[in-house]
């Protein structure tokens, strides 16, 4: 195989699985706010950021684990960095959402859904580009 299908093949291999593992922090995150609002009766204002933070974090350990290879930094500060990047991806989550629906009048919920990708992409590459860059051959 050559060194540039080696690459695409590693870089899909690696998307695939973060997606996969986003899947399962998400259904974690959604699983922790039901649980805190219908069975802890805490708002769901409340309830909804303490589980995407536990999602965010579960999804941390498992693409440290799995999805990339461990690099040489110190985890909190890969941790710090997988953080803000999560943060980079919601506000591209938010403004494609606006914008598809203000702009082109796609319904709010439609545009949530498509935003997702928009989101996706942008929590990939920069966990792959500089959260778990472990050197230049892994770019």
């Amino acid at each position: 195989m050559s060194s540039k299908r080696s690459f695409e093949f590693q870089t899909t291999t690696q998307f695939l699985k973060f997606c996969f593992i986003g899947a399962t922090g998400t259904i974690l995150s959604l699983s922790i706010l039901y649980i805190l609002t219908e069975y802890f009766t805490i708002e769901y204002w409340i309830a909804s950021p303490i589980g995407y933070f536990i999602g965010i974090t579960n999804n941390f350990i498992w693409n440290r684990r799995f999805t990339f290879a461990k690099t040489e930094k110190m985890i909190l500060i890969e941790y710090i960095e997988y953080i803000v990047s999560m943060i980079v991806g919601a506000v591209g989550y938010w403004i494609s959402t606006v914008f598809l629906t203000e702009v082109f009048n796609i319904w709010y919920f439609l545009s949530a859904i498509l935003s997702v990708g928009v989101s996706t992409i942008i929590d990939f590459t920069l966990s792959k580009t500089w959260v778990f860059k472990k050197n230049k051959q892994d770019m």
